[in-house]
């Protein structure tokens, strides 16, 4: 039995498959639509992302892949070294000229109650960035 994530956040993004995980693995492609960091370089199977001061903020290990489809992750915030490393999954499903995205995110724990925000933003990023090419970035204007 598999258990039930924590949270679970679906969306629909008008782009190609092919994009929709290019934006998702390329550290290059990261930059441009996640919302609090400037910077991610890839190290081995993680993308690290990065704070302004060249700081890791996030280190997200890819624990299993199906090319085009789904990634499994785990999460370790380097912004809050006490805080648990937790997992979270990206599911990736073609529609016409659609890509349901769909994030489960498992084992959330005591520290993590923001963690649902940041989703939000880093996948409305993500949407307006493939949707639109205009990066997305918290702080920034239109």
């Amino acid at each position: 039995m598999t258990p039930k994530p924590d949270y679970v956040l679906r969306t629909f993004i008008r782009c190609s498959q092919d994009a929709l995980w290019e934006a998702l693995t390329a550290p290059e492609d990261a930059a441009s639509y996640h919302p609090y960091t400037p910077e991610a370089v890839r190290d081995g199977d993680a993308l690290v992302y990065k704070l302004p001061d060249g700081s890791d903020m996030l280190v997200c290990r890819e624990t299993s892949v199906t090319p085009k489809t789904r990634i499994e992750v785990e999460f370790a915030p380097k912004w809050a070294p006490n805080i648990p490393v937790s997992r979270f999954v990206w599911s990736i499903a073609p529609e016409g000229a659609f890509c349901a995205l769909t994030l489960e995110h498992y084992d959330i724990p005591e520290g993590g109650e923001g963690y649902a925000d940041g989703w939000e933003r880093l996948v409305a990023g993500l949407k307006t960035w493939l949707e639109t090419g205009t990066p997305a970035r918290v702080g920034e204007t239109a």
